[in-house]
């Protein structure tokens, strides 16, 4: 069963409600019993495999290659000058 997140408007608390799919009454308050309440929009997670996370860019310092090059004074290798130009490109 899935966990809902309301806003109780009787008491102006958020509460968490377990909620089975297939339920369709309308919830109340366990901390004050009203029946006045809201649904809210809460935050997910994603777990992703390592391997999901190594393909994954999109959580890559953008600002990485100009900061390595400042602190290797220009010298890097080829092959890493090029993978950072492509970083930096995509």
């Amino acid at each position: 069963m899935p966990l809902y997140e309301y806003l109780c408007r009787d008491c102006g608390r958020e509460v968490t409600i377990w909620r089975s799919f297939s339920e369709t009454s309308r919830p109340s308050c366990p901390v004050c019993g009203g029946g006045d309440v809201s649904r809210l929009i809460s935050r997910v997670s994603i777990i992703k495999s390592e391997k999901d996370r190594t393909r994954d860019v999109s959580w890559i310092d953008r600002d990485l290659g100009q900061r390595l090059r400042r602190k290797a004074r220009r010298k890097l290798n080829p092959d890493f000058e090029e993978t950072l130009t492509r970083m930096e490109l995509e």
